[in-house]
């Protein structure tokens, strides 16, 4: 819990001092005033995104803790979802001098799946990505692979950073992780999102795993049941990229 609480209070610290700020350039004119919001106004839109994230995580959470979490299953195609999802983080990740790969070995497939959780699957497991990734020695890379296999569909992403240690391997979807010292700067946020995502991935009857070698990268691979719900129509799902920016705030620093 106390590493939930820091993440709260930091923002809210953000926001409390940025307040009195203007409040004190208020007084004394309108001029100084836009100076300074104009200086401080992106910190305060980035810290609302890190707000609202963590807050749908907490909502998340509290959703599985009393069997509430529930999906709205329908057909969609898988492989334009993952893609336009990994392709509204191809900025954030540039920024970080970071590039993003995406790969088929199919062009379209449609699965059983909820759309707004696979959004949140994809875009969790790429910002955890960029974190790790934003550390490698030799420029960042990471790759987004889809393989339709035979009664299974592999999500793959895959970093060439900094790599996690094995004996943390089997406990990094536990929630509320942290890493060591060493390596906390990896696990930036609450530590609850890679557990969100498990358990949305089980949701599904699916799996989510890593395999990592330390200062050589990760991969997580996410399975998802190659199934369909009979006599439901196929569809193609349209996400809001103002998602994007919410999921992805807390790699900004």
């Amino acid at each position: 819990m106390s590493v939930l609480s820091h993440e709260l209070k930091t923002p809210l610290n953000i926001f409390y001092s940025t307040i009195q700020l203007l409040e004190k350039t208020r007084r004394v004119n309108k001029e100084e005033f836009s100076k300074v919001y104009a200086k401080y106004s992106n910190s305060l839109k980035v810290n609302s995104k890190r707000m609202l994230r963590l807050i749908n995580n907490i909502v998340d959470t509290t959703r599985i803790d009393t069997g509430e979490f529930r999906a709205d299953f329908g057909n969609y195609e898988i492989v334009s979802l993952v893609e336009d999802i990994a392709m509204s983080t191809v900025a954030f990740a540039e920024s970080k001098n970071i590039s993003i790969e995406f790969d088929t070995n199919v062009e379209e497939h449609y699965i059983k799946c909820d759309p707004n959780m696979i959004e949140k699957i994809v875009l969790n497991l790429l910002s955890n990505s960029i974190k790790y990734a934003k550390y490698s020695k030799y420029g960042g890379i990471i790759k987004v692979d889809i393989i339709v296999e035979d009664k299974w569909i592999k999500i793959l992403f895959e970093d060439n950073g900094i790599g996690i240690p094995i004996e943390m391997q089997d406990k990094i979807f536990d929630r509320f992780l942290r890493l060591d010292n060493s390596l906390r700067r990896l696990n930036e946020g609450s530590g609850i999102g890679l557990s969100i995502v498990k358990s949305m991935v089980e949701v599904h009857g699916g799996s989510i795993s890593v395999n990592s070698v330390l200062n050589q990268g990760s991969v997580f691979e996410v399975k998802l049941p190659d199934v369909l719900i009979d006599n439901v129509p196929m569809n193609v799902y349209k996400f809001n990229e103002n998602n994007t920016e919410v999921e992805l705030s807390d790699i900004y620093s």
